[in-house]
């Protein structure tokens, strides 16, 4: 089992991961923004991270920097349903561990945590 956190400004979309992860044995918390996200992350320390990369207010660019600085361990992978892959990239350069798209393929999501947190072990 692992710690996980949701961020995204839609909160449908962390309702839909949150139910994902916890039916797969996680423990997860939801934010709803970046500065949200950051409170949680300064009193518990997560395994994994799901970051939506748009998001009003802190964007998840933004975020990830101060999630990073708090944590270099976190396995944080970016979300978003943008087709701007200039801010994916982005993401990458700053230190993500990777990059989904929305609609989420389940099943690839599954891979790449489990990698994720395979190698951050």
């Amino acid at each position: 089992m692992a710690r996980m956190l949701v961020v995204d400004d839609e909160r449908e979309i962390v309702r839909i991961l949150a139910d994902f992860l916890g039916g797969r044995g996680h423990a997860v918390a939801e934010a709803h923004s970046g500065a949200e996200a950051l409170a949680l992350a300064r009193r518990r320390k997560f395994d994994a991270v799901l970051l939506d990369i748009l998001m009003p207010g802190m964007d998840g660019n933004e975020t990830l920097r101060r999630l990073l600085a708090l944590d270099p361990r976190a396995v944080v992978i970016m979300i978003s349903g943008t087709t701007d892959e200039t801010a994916a990239e982005e993401s990458l350069t700053l230190g993500a561990y990777d990059y989904i798209r929305k609609p989420f393929d389940f099943g690839h999501l599954e891979a790449v945590l489990a990698t994720g947190l395979a190698m951050r072990a």
